[in-house]
C-alpha cells in the first residue's frame, strides 16, 4: 500500500514539474488541533520532499476566513477544513476546488458522509470526522444509560423531590430539538434523489412536524426545568450535569473535552427512543478536508488528503483528538465497536438525517427557535407557532 501511494505521489509530481518537489503546503486544522496531524505530516514531508505547514484555527471560521482573504487578493491556505452544513455557502464563493480523486476515495467512506461534499457529479471535500448529538450520563447519578425516553422520565419521577432530573436537553434550540422533528419523517428542505435540497419544499409545520414536537412539548414541560431555557440555560445545563442534579444531558461531540477536564464519571450511549419506540433523528454533520480553489498544489494537496486519511493514521488521530472518521474500515474495527464514544456516535448516525447544505439554511435557525420557545414557555399551540416559524423562514428566504 505504502508504495502504491509513494507512486501515485510521485507520478502526480513529475505531472506538475519539478518545482513541486520543494513545494510548501499551508494546511488549516481547527484550533488546537494541529498537533493531531503533525506526525503524518512529518513522514510525508520526509518521503516526497515537500514541506507542510500547519495552522491552528477555528474551523467555524475558516470558510469566512478564506472568503476574506481571497476578497483582498491575498495568499490563501491550499487545505482548510469545511464543515458539511457550510458547502452551499462556500461553493457560491467560489472557495472550493474539485477533489478528482475522491471519484475513487469516496466508497472508503460511509455514503452519507461523503454524499454531503460533493455537488453536480464533483467531490470537494475529504471526510474527516462526523459529529451528532449523543447522551452524556453520570455514572455517579446514574450507573447505566436508558434506551427510552420513558425510562428517562421515570427516574426523573423517582428523584423530583430531591432536586435531581433524569434527562435534559436545550429543548428550546431548534438543533438540539431537530431529533423530535426527524423522528416522524418530518425535514427542513427536501431532498430529491440526486440528495440536493429544495429550499422551497421546508417540512417543518407537516403533520410529522407537529407530532413530534407534541412530544417534544410534554417531555419539555413536565420533566424539564425551566432554566434550560433561554440564553442561560446552557450554563444551568452545564452546571446540573457537573453538580449531579441530572442523570444525563442531550450534547455534542465538542462539550466531551470539557467533561472529561471536569472530573465527571461519565459515560456517552446514543439518543433514547421516544414513547412509541421511534428512534430520535438528530442532525449528523461532517467536517471534511478542503481543497482551496486558489491553491496552487491542488494535485500535491490531494495527494496529502489521501496519506493522512489512510485507515491507520486516521484511527492514530481519531484517537488524539476523539473525532470519528466515517472511514468504512475504521469502523469496523474492533477497538472502534468497544469504544463507548466511537459506538454512540456510529450508532446514532444510522438514526440522523444530514443537516441541509445550501446556504438557505442559515435563514433556519431564529424563526424556529422562536416557535419552540413560544411553545414551551408561552403555551402556544403547536400548529400555530410552526406555521408562523415557517413562515418567517420563506420570509427571510424570499428576501435574500
Amino acid at each position: 500500500m505504502k508504495n502504491m501511494i509513494k507512486t501515485s505521489l510521485g507520478l502526480a509530481l513529475m505531472m506538475m514539474g519539478s518545482s513541486s518537489l520543494c513545494a510548501t503546503l499551508t494546511v488549516w486544522e481547527d484550533l488546537d488541533k494541529a498537533g493531531a496531524i503533525r506526525e503524518f505530516a512529518d513522514q510525508f514531508e520526509k518521503k516526497y520532499g515537500v514541506k507542510v505547514d500547519i495552522k491552528d484555527r477555528d474551523s467555524a471560521n475558516h470558510v469566512y476566513d478564506v472568503a476574506d482573504l481571497i476578497s483582498r487578493g491575498e495568499k490563501t491556505p491550499d487545505i482548510f477544513l469545511l464543515v458539511s452544513d457550510r458547502v452551499g455557502d462556500a461553493m457560491s464563493k467560489g472557495l472550493l476546488a474539485p477533489i478528482d480523486n475522491m471519484e475513487q476515495e469516496h466508497s472508503r467512506y460511509i455514503d452519507t458522509a461523503a454524499a454531503l461534499f460533493k455537488v453536480k457529479g464533483k467531490y470537494y471535500g475529504v471526510p474527516r470526522s462526523v459529529e451528532a448529538l449523543v447522551v452524556y450520563y453520570n455514572k455517579d447519578v446514574m450507573p447505566v444509560p436508558y434506551e427510552t425516553l420513558p425510562e428517562y422520565i421515570d427516574f426523573t419521577q423517582k428523584h423530583k423531590s430531591e432536586g435531581i432530573y433524569g434527562l435534559i436537553s436545550k429543548v428550546d434550540n431548534f438543533y438540539y430539538s431537530y431529533g423530535f422533528f426527524g423522528a416522524y419523517g418530518s425535514y427542513v428542505f427536501k431532498q430529491n434523489s440526486e440528495g440536493e435540497f429544495n429550499p422551497y419544499n421546508i417540512g417543518l409545520d407537516n403533520a410529522r412536524a407537529v407530532k413530534g414536537v407534541s412530544v417534544l412539548y410534554d417531555f419539555a414541560k413536565n420533566h424539564v426545568p425551566l432554566s434550560v431555557l433561554g440564553a442561560d440555560g446552557w450554563d444551568n445545563i452545564d452546571d446540573m450535569f457537573k453538580s449531579g442534579k441530572v442523570g444525563a444531558i442531550i450534547n455534542g461531540p465538542w462539550t466531551l473535552n470539557k467533561y472529561a477536564s471536569a472530573g465527571i464519571n461519565y459515560g456517552i450511549a446514543p439518543l433514547p427512543k421516544l414513547p412509541d419506540g421511534t428512534p430520535m433523528r438528530p442532525f449528523f454533520g461532517v467536517k471534511s478536508y478542503a481543497i482551496c480553489s486558489k491553491s496552487e498544489n491542488k494535485k500535491l494537496a490531494e495527494e496529502f488528503l489521501k496519506f493522512i486519511n489512510q485507515t491507520d493514521l486516521a484511527l492514530k488521530r481519531y484517537h488524539k483528538i476523539a473525532e470519528l472518521p466515517p472511514i468504512k474500515e475504521l469502523l469496523s474495527k474492533e477497538e472502534i465497536k468497544n469504544d463507548d464514544y466511537a459506538s454512540a456516535i456510529s450508532s446514532q448516525v444510522e438514526y440522523a438525517d444530514p443537516m441541509p447544505t445550501i446556504p438557505q439554511m442559515a435563514f433556519v435557525w431564529e424563526p424556529m427557535e422562536e416557535a419552540l420557545y413560544s411553545i414551551i414557555k408561552n403555551g402556544e399551540p403547536i400548529e400555530a407557532a410552526l406555521d408562523l416559524g415557517v413562515m418567517k423562514v420563506k420570509q427571510k428566504i424570499a428576501e435574500n
